[in-house]
C-alpha cells in the first residue's frame, strides 16, 4: 500500500492492483510513481543547538536549531517524515499544539533523535527537551470539534518538567501513536489520553491504538498515566515517584474513561506511587470507569519495608465515580506484588474475572489481604464469573496484624483453587 499526499488530499493505492491495469502509459507512469514513492525516500528534517532556523534542515550538516521552529513545520510534513533532534542537544518547548492529516498508521510521521556528525555514538546523550508551556510538550490534538488523526511516533527523547503541564498530551481523537525510549521527567501529568469535544464526522472521541514502551515515566505529580484508550498497549516500562502531590488520588497509572475496550498492562515496573512524607499512599495501579477486555499480566509492583501506608495498594480495578461502572473480560495474571498496602490484588464490579499465577508477598506491619473481590462497594454490575487460581501468597505477620491470603464475598458463580498460602 503506497499513500500519495496532494495538498491536502490522501491517496492510497495499491502498487500491486494498480499495475492490473491494461494500457502499456498507465503501467509505466504509475510503475515510476510507485517505485519513486517509496518509503525510504521519506523526508528526514534535522535539529540541533549548533543549527540556525533559516537552514533547510534536510541534512545533519545544515540543521535547524529551535524546537518551536521545527514544530512550527510539523502540520506540513508528510506521511513517513521525520523530524530528530540531535543527541546531546537540549531544547525548550513553548509550541502550543501538533495536528497532521497527512501522517498515517502505516506510513507515521516520526519524532525521534539522531546522532550528530561530530558526537561518538558512546557519548550520545538522548536529545533533552525542556517544558516552556503550560500545556506540556508534546500536544496532539486540533482545536474545537473533534477531527480524527493518526500516525505519530515519539522516540529516544528525554522531556523533562518544572512541575506543570503535561510530558505528552493526546486529545480530540489521536490514533496509532507510538512512545517509545522517551524518558517524562517531573510534569504534573507524565502521559494524558484525554478524550475529545463533539465530533466531526470521522471521529469516535477515543483515541485508539496508543502504545507505551520502553519508556521511563517518574517523578510528576499527579499521575505517571491517565486516562483511557481503545486497543492500546503499556508495555516494559518503569513508573516510579508518580503521584507524589496527593495521597490516595493520585498514582503511578490511572485508567479511566467511560468506553474503553482492548487494553493491556504488561511487563512494567511500579514503585513509589503517590510517595508522600516517605511513605506511598495510592494504589499503583488503579482502573476505574467502564472498560473490555483488560489484561494486567507480568507487571512488578513493590515497595520498600516501612515505606507504605496501607492505601497504597497494589493492583485494583473497581468503581470511583458517581456513575454506573463496570468492567468486564478481565484477566490479572502473572503479576508479583511485594510489600504494598492493605490489598494486592483487587476487582468490584468485575465479570468474567480471572486472577491467575500472580505472586503476592507483604511483610509490612500492618493488616493486609492478598487478593480481595469485592475488593470496594461495587455497582449495579455484580462480580461474576470469577476464577482465582494458580497464585502464591506468602503473609509475614509475627505481630498478629490480621492477614488474610484470599476473600471473596461474591455471591456470583467463583471457582477458587489451587492457590498456595503461607503464613509466617
Amino acid at each position: 500500500m503506497k499513500i500519495f499526499v496532494f495538498g491536502n488530499i490522501k491517496i492510497k493505492l495499491s502498487c500491486s492492483r494498480i499495475m492490473k491495469k491494461n494500457t502499456f502509459v498507465f503501467k509505466i507512469s504509475l510503475l515510476l510513481l510507485c517505485l519513486f514513492s517509496n518509503p525510504s525516500w521519506a523526508q528526514n528534517f534535522y535539529v540541533c543547538n549548533n543549527g540556525a532556523d533559516s537552514n533547510r534542515g534536510l541534512s545533519p550538516y545544515e540543521p535547524w536549531a529551535t524546537f518551536d521552529f521545527a514544530m512550527s513545520r510539523f502540520s506540513t510534513l508528510n506521511a513517513g517524515d521525520s523530524i530528530l533532534f540531535c543527541r546531546g542537544g537540549t531544547f525548550t518547548s513553548s509550541f502550543p499544539r501538533l495536528f497532521n492529516q497527512h501522517c498515517a498508521s502505516d506510513a507515521p510521521c516520526t519524532i525521534a533523535d539522531y546522532i550528530p556528525p561530530d558526537v561518538t555514538p558512546i557519548n550520545a546523550k538522548l536529545p533533552v527537551i525542556i517544558n516552556g508551556n503550560a500545556n506540556g510538550v508534546f500536544n496532539f490534538q486540533d482545536g474545537g470539534d473533534a477531527d480524527h488523526d493518526e500516525g505519530y511516533v515519539v522516540r529516544n527523547l528525554s522531556l523533562k518538567g518544572t512541575g506543570t503541564g503535561n510530558g505528552i498530551f493526546l486529545f480530540n481523537d489521536v490514533d496509532y501513536v507510538t512512545i517509545e525510549g522517551v524518558t517524562i521527567d517531573g510534569f504534573d501529568i507524565g502521559i494524558y489520553s484525554a478524550s475529545a469535544n463533539p465530533p466531526n464526522p470521522g471521529a469516535n472521541k477515543v483515541n485508539d491504538n496508543i502504545v507505551l514502551r520502553n519508556s521511563t515515566i517518574i517523578n510528576n505529580k499527579n499521575q505517571g498515566w491517565l486516562g483511557g484508550c481503545n486497543d492500546c498497549v503499556i508495555d516494559n516500562n518503569k513508573f516510579t515517584n508518580n503521584g507524589f502531590g496527593q495521597k490516595i488520588f493520585n498514582h503511578n497509572i490511572y485508567i479511566s474513561g467511560a468506553n474503553n475496550s482492548g487494553i493491556t498492562i504488561s511487563n512494567n515496573i511500579l514503585n513509589k506511587s503517590a510517595f508522600v512524607a516517605g511513605k506511598c499512599a495510592g494504589v499503583s495501579l488503579v482502573v476505574h470507569g467502564v472498560v473490555q477486555d483488560l489484561t494486567i499480566k507480568d507487571n512488578t509492583v513493590f515497595e520498600d519495608i516501612g515505606a507504605a501506608e496501607q492505601a497504597c495498594w497494589g493492583i485494583s480495578v473497581d468503581p470511583g465515580y458517581a456513575t454506573e461502572e463496570s468492567f468486564s473480560n478481565v484477566i490479572i495474571t502473572g503479576n508479583k506484588v511485594t510489600n504494598v498496602g492493605n490489598v494486592g490484588i483487587g476487582c468490584a464490579s468485575c465479570t468474567d474475572l480471572q486472577i491467575l499465577n500472580n505472586i503476592i508477598t507483604h511483610s509490612q506491619d500492618f493488616s493486609f489481604t492478598g487478593i480481595k473481590v469485592p475488593v470496594r462497594a461495587e455497582d449495579t454490575v455484580k462480580s461474576d464469573r470469577i476464577l482465582i487460581t494458580g497464585n502464591y501468597i506468602e503473609l509475614q505477620d509475627p505481630n498478629q496484624r490480621g492477614k488474610q491470603g484470599i476473600v471473596v464475598t461474591s455471591t456470583g458463580d467463583v471457582n477458587v483453587g489451587a492457590n498456595d498460602i503461607i503464613l509466617k
